[in-house]
């Protein structure tokens, strides 16, 4: 179970964009998701590539979130 790892755990067994969303808690259509996951992890994927992270997990928690929601 995702609860009781670390974030760097916790990314590691995510594997599908519902995995991302659910993991952080982000509300999402089913069926948006379902027919653009993939564009939806490549923005992601981008966004983290240009965002320098904290080394504070929480606040590594909240850019994660505030990258996937935008993606």
């Amino acid at each position: 179970m995702t609860d009781d790892l670390t974030l760097e755990e916790a990314l590691e067994d995510l594997v599908s964009a519902e995995d991302f969303l659910n993991y952080f808690g982000i509300a999402f259509d089913p069926a948006v998701v379902h027919v653009n996951r993939l564009h939806i992890l490549q923005r992601y994927h981008n966004y983290l590539s240009k965002e320098a992270l904290p080394k504070d997990e929480a606040a590594q928690r909240e850019v994660y979130t505030r990258l996937l929601t935008k993606a």
